[in-house]
């Protein structure tokens, strides 16, 4: 997912918290938003929302942005007194960097319960991942080498990373800090949560100012995929109260429950189209390449997952069935083909 980089910007909650976003590279051309909270209503607090990846140009801009606090809006703040650290979910360009913030601070970490332990059994969970994949991608019907490249990119891109510890862990509805509350949403990532701070609200990858964030199957890690996501929107559509929203990646947004509405239509549109693809009997990476066209590198893994989103969740509700039945109930693992159902 390329990104844009939004500028470093203040913003101000009903109460008074002041919330500094601080752009960073993550990845070459990948843009994340750090945002730090302080707040000053029970003694100055600060609350930092995600870290970054934790390689070079990240951990530069992420540094470089503190000092910019200090001179172009008169904080004084430094990245080793950051006091709490919420990752908002366990994607690696959002909390790559928290090993060094247990290393060189006294920041308590903080994520949801249910992504704890990508964070706490990283090593473990990149292993069994890229079993789930695999089957993913054998079944999608991808040529062997390509398979094995694109194994190689989901590991390589993490193996820098190593397990740590964590303060706590998150549930729905929980607290932190002045009173911030938290709201799980997953679909994104199983942990994805928006953390409320009085009428502001961190939406990281769960809403995004222009993007429609990535989805990928429940069938490759469990508590994804389109169904949970397409509720998680609804859920934050109904909070009360929200004048604006700070996503994790690109601007800021004014009209959340008009975004939430067109991302939702973009899904639903999404998902006619994979039943017209289907009108006759289609692999995955068929359905991938007449939704997204040819895609390179890690992008083709991008299209396969989105794509298979979409199929997970037509499937689940009886619009496509499998068209090669007797081979699947043969064969370990074969390419599934799937075809559109006539309505009942």
């Amino acid at each position: 997912m390329a990104s844009t980089r939004a500028p470093l910007a203040r913003f101000e909650t009903g109460s008074g918290a002041r919330v500094y976003r601080i752009p960073v590279e993550t990845f070459p051309g990948h843009i994340n938003n750090v945002y730090l909270v302080l707040d000053a209503r029970h003694g100055e607090i600060s609350t930092l929302v995600d870290v970054g990846s934790g390689l070079p140009q990240s951990v530069e801009d992420l540094h470089g942005g503190f000092d910019a606090l200090r001179t172009h809006f008169g904080e004084r703040v430094r990245v080793e007194a950051v006091q709490h650290v919420v990752i908002t979910h366990s994607h690696i360009d959002h909390f790559g960097y928290v090993g060094w913030f247990q290393a060189h601070t006294g920041a308590h970490v903080y994520i949801h319960e249910l992504d704890a332990r990508v964070l706490q059994n990283f090593e473990e969970r990149i292993v069994l991942a890229s079993k789930d994949l695999r089957v993913f991608l054998e079944r999608s019907g991808l040529e062997p080498s390509a398979r094995e490249e694109l194994e190689e990119m989901y590991r390589a891109g993490k193996s820098f990373f190593k397990s740590v510890r964590l303060d706590r862990k998150l549930r729905d509805g929980d607290r932190l800090g002045p009173g911030y509350v938290v709201h799980h949403v997953p679909g994104h990532c199983p942990g994805q949560i928006c953390l409320q701070v009085d009428d502001v609200l961190f939406t990281a990858d769960h809403v995004l100012a222009r993007i429609t964030p990535h989805q990928s199957p429940a069938a490759i890690t469990p508590f994804c995929g389109l169904e949970l996501y397409l509720s998680s929107l609804e859920k934050i559509r109904r909070l009360p109260g929200i004048r604006l929203a700070l996503p994790g990646h690109e601007e800021e947004i004014r009209d959340l429950a008009g975004r939430i509405d067109a991302i939702a239509a973009h899904h639903h549109e999404r998902l006619e189209r994979v039943l017209e693809i289907c009108a006759r009997p289609r692999s995955l990476v068929e359905i991938s390449r007449a939704l997204f066209g040819e895609r390179g590198g890690y992008t083709r893994l991008l299209a396969l997952e989105e794509a298979g989103a979409h199929v997970e969740y037509l499937f689940q509700r009886g619009d496509l069935g499998i068209a090669n039945l007797d081979e699947v109930a043969a064969q370990p693992n074969p390419v599934i083909l799937y075809h559109r159902r006539a309505p009942s």
